[in-house]
């Protein structure tokens, strides 16, 4: 997992949408001239940039589209080429959404389940843990610092879907959540199996 795959997973690709992706193959199939590509890529540009009206699509985006493109993307042509079919205004602005990542509701929903299943896991190895010969300010932290994280890995998920800067914290909270639980574990077994028990208090 890079970190560009976890910017992809929650604010997306932003880069351009899916019209602005095939528009200089689809402008080839449709033999457009070299003169008038630039300007149907600079309109299909700007009608995004400003927000998809349906205005601007009437005045600049349909007249270039029923010139070019219906040949291939009509209905009835998409149907039979299984291509998106650009007949009408709500088909364009379809294709031309941006992959803004994960949906707010799709994070709040596994997010609930996420937070759950760790919280349950790291409840049980710090209750393990807890029982462990080790200082106790260290035992403290090792016991809270998945809590810590997990939180902080959540919140990442929210920050990043709006700033693609705030990655760090979904990784962070990654590595410190659930590889502090498992060094937990694996302190405590070590001590099951390898430690004399403590003798028992004397009762003379």
């Amino acid at each position: 997992m890079t970190v560009h795959a976890v910017v992809v997973h929650y604010y997306g690709d932003r880069s351009s949408s899916t019209l602005q992706s095939v528009l200089p193959q689809m402008m080839s199939f449709a033999g457009m001239s070299a003169a008038d590509k630039p300007k149907m890529t600079a309109a299909v540009d700007h009608w995004i940039a400003n927000g998809e009206s349906k205005a601007e699509y009437e005045s600049q985006i349909k007249p270039l589209i029923a010139a070019n493109c219906l040949k291939c993307h009509s209905v009835a042509m998409s149907k039979q080429l299984h291509n998106p079919p650009l007949a009408s205004y709500e088909d364009v602005k379809k294709v031309a959404q941006v992959d803004t990542g994960m949906s707010l509701t799709s994070m709040l929903l596994n997010g609930m389940v996420h937070l759950t299943m760790l919280g349950v896991i790291f409840w049980i190895a710090g209750w393990i843990f807890s029982k462990a010969r080790f200082p106790t300010v260290p035992k403290l932290i090792l016991i809270i610092l998945p809590f810590i994280a997990m939180l902080v890995d959540f919140s990442g998920w929210f920050l990043t879907h709006h700033n693609p800067a705030f990655v760090w914290l979904v990784l962070i909270g990654g590595a410190l959540s659930c590889p502090v639980a498992l060094l937990e574990m694996f302190l405590s077994l070590i001590q099951m199996w390898f430690l004399k028990p403590r003798p028992e208090a004397s009762t003379a």
